[in-house]
């Protein structure tokens, strides 16, 4: 196995060895390697390194670097009339996202939630693997790709699983992998022909902000684009997970999308969760501009 090794000393409770790979199974194969316990893998490093500097990840003995992972960026857009997907691998930036025209017309959300994310510095490095693997509420790409109904593919020594991502976090920054998983690839479903969706987001300013509740809303229209068929609304930033409105969604079906529908999905999405109340906003007003939100 080719990697690199490079012995860097602890200080402050910092890892002590950083490993390279250049493949996925050289990466899994790194992660369960018990010498190297406990691991992390890093990729844009920009959560995890600020986490370290800050004293976060006492303990951690080694970081597995897969920026270099053969593939690891690829994207890849299928159009089969059965299969609208996309595959995105573990090191796809947000930008690669922004940049990918198959991506911004068939999975608008998630391009808009990418394009929502930090600085132009910050898109250019952060990936979007990273970004559901952090875990936090307030992650903007979380949503979009729970509206879309997105799952991931997670690999170890023991194989690979699909993991729907609407059962992938089951708590507060905690997510379903195991210490010897590997966040591989995205599996994106892409808009069909009569389906919409879009991703907003409130912020306490207009750029660099974390989001004070934000919404990504997938619908499906009948063939004459009138009566709504299936709906996925997907709230973050208001709970200790991004939470799917089910009873607003399953409250436009087989309606008309109206204003009477509309108002009706926005006051069921805000009785549907009791939101956080922290130093971003309270409450109270998270509740106010849920249903402003769904509305607009």
């Amino acid at each position: 196995m080719s990697t690199g090794l490079h012995p860097v000393q602890i200080r402050h409770g910092r890892p002590g060895r950083y490993l390279a790979a250049s493949t996925i199974d050289q990466a899994v194969a790194l992660l369960s390697e018990p010498a190297y316990q406990p691991a992390r893998i890093v990729a844009g490093g920009t959560d995890l390194l600020l986490d370290i500097e800050r004293g976060g990840r006492v303990g951690l003995a080694t970081l597995i670097d897969i920026s270099r992972v053969e593939g690891g960026a690829d994207i890849t857009v299928k159009h089969a009339p059965n299969d609208r997907a996309a595959r995105l691998g573990p090191m796809v930036t947000h930008a690669d996202v922004v940049r990918h025209s198959g991506l911004v017309a068939g999975a608008l959300p998630l391009a808009q939630a990418c394009w929502e994310v930090g600085s132009p510095q910050l898109r250019n490095r952060a990936t979007v693997a990273g970004n559901l693997i952090t875990a936090s509420p307030a992650n903007d790409t979380i949503s979009a790709l729970l509206a879309m109904g997105a799952a991931v593919e997670l690999s170890s020594q023991r194989g690979r699983r699909t993991v729907a991502l609407d059962g992938f976090f089951p708590g507060f920054r905690a997510t379903l992998m195991e210490p010897d998983e590997l966040l591989s690839a995205i599996e994106v479903p892409l808009l069909g022909p009569n389906q919409r969706g879009i991703y907003v987001k409130l912020g306490n300013r207009s750029a660099q902000a974390i989001s004070v509740v934000h919404l990504a809303a997938v619908v499906g229209f009948d063939t004459g684009g009138i009566t709504v068929t299936s709906a996925r609304l997907a709230l973050g930033s208001v709970a200790a997970t991004v939470v799917l409105a089910a009873d607003a969604a399953a409250g436009l079906i087989g309606r008309p999308l109206d204003g009477a529908s509309i108002a009706e999905a926005a006051a069921r999405a805000a009785s549907s969760v009791t939101p956080i109340d922290d130093v971003r906003a309270t409450a109270e007003y998270r509740s106010h501009m849920i249903a402003v939100v769904v509305r607009r």
